[in-house]
């Protein structure tokens, strides 16, 4: 067996040169880069090699159209994510945003302060029952929120027959109508509610107390924090997102329609995933979820450019999620 030296080398003058590092020495300083910067690096990895197949992919237009794509998505996924940071998840909220935007279109004749109200007022009371039954009841969030979802389905049917509402007025439309440098201000309404989500979560004490609930409940429990109130407020938290998100998302198609964003909630559930926020909770953050947002959008885009038929790209974002839970369990077995 040969023994490798890892003493320094001399010069004939007898100066001290350090080693030159081994592989396994580049290897162990490059791990932990990886793992804190692999999602970015992969996003890089992604947008290059659409890049390079397709060059108008990193066009100014193509670019919009991501953001764009990506902000009402990305609003539901921020209150995605303070939910799944406790270890729970909110199946309904693509169906609180269509009901919140059923709500403002029907009652936007009233006026922009009373329509916006009692649509986030409509979305208070859905985070308010959903949290109430998981926290307090301690039913199970997936059978809450499956149920939810069930019920928000018909009621946003229900609120104007079965038909969407047109006609909007101009204060409504013009939420999102202002274009700053080409972007829609659909998109600026994202990053400010990103940034806001960002300081609660890593700022405050409700944030730490998300943390330590979805780290260990029963210990958070055990250090006074008011479990059951932080799991209420997490609800109702992304059940608000979730109607900010039908509000723009109705200002922005100048129509409220009850069979909006389908599937929705399965897009925001698997950027949270993506953006590495464990399904046990107590690890995550705003901006990764951002990124993974951004991934989905990206990865969306592409594949339409590439000519790629729906159904494929159904399979292409499944096994893109898979593979990112698949990381998940990986890294949290070796630590």
């Amino acid at each position: 067996m040969t023994i490798q030296s890892t003493a320094p080398t001399a010069t004939p003058d007898g100066v001290q040169l350090p080693k030159a590092p081994s592989r396994a020495d580049w290897t162990k300083q490059l791990r932990p880069v990886l793992r804190r910067n692999g999602l970015i690096i992969f996003f890089g990895v992604l947008l290059l090699v659409f890049a390079a197949v397709r060059p108008e992919f990193l066009s100014e237009g193509n670019i919009r159209n991501i953001l764009l794509s990506a902000s009402v998505i990305g609003i539901l996924a921020i209150g995605q994510t303070v939910v799944m940071l406790t270890g729970g998840f909110d199946l309904a909220v693509a169906r609180t945003a269509v009901v919140a935007g059923m709500v403002v279109g029907l009652v936007s004749p009233l006026g922009m302060f009373p329509a916006i109200a009692l649509a986030v007022l409509s979305s208070i009371i859905v985070g308010l029952v959903s949290g109430t039954l998981i926290s307090k009841a301690k039913v199970n969030p997936f059978v809450v929120t499956l149920g939810m979802y069930t019920i928000l389905t018909s009621v946003a049917l229900l609120i104007n027959d079965g038909g969407s509402v047109s006609n909007l007025p101009g204060w409504l439309t013009g939420l999102t109508s202002l274009k700053i440098m080409g972007v829609s201000s659909i998109v600026f309404w994202f990053v400010g509610i990103a940034i806001a989500a960002h300081i609660v979560l890593a700022h405050t004490r409700f944030g730490r107390h998300i943390y330590a609930i979805g780290g260990n409940f029963e210990a958070s429990r055990l250090a006074g924090i008011k479990v059951n109130r932080v799991l209420t407020i997490a609800y109702i938290v992304c059940a608000v997102c979730a109607g900010i998100a039908g509000i723009l998302l109705t200002a922005r198609l100048q129509t409220a329609s009850p069979v909006a964003l389908p599937g929705a909630e399965l897009d925001a559930i698997a950027a949270v995933i993506i953006g590495g926020t464990r399904l046990s909770g107590g690890f995550g953050s705003v901006p990764r979820t951002i990124v993974g947002v951004l991934i989905l959008a990206s990865l969306s885009s592409g594949l339409v450019l590439l000519g790629v038929a729906a159904y494929w790209q159904g399979m292409v974002k499944g096994a893109v999620i898979i593979l990112a839970v698949a990381v998940d369990v990986i890294f949290n077995k070796r630590n």
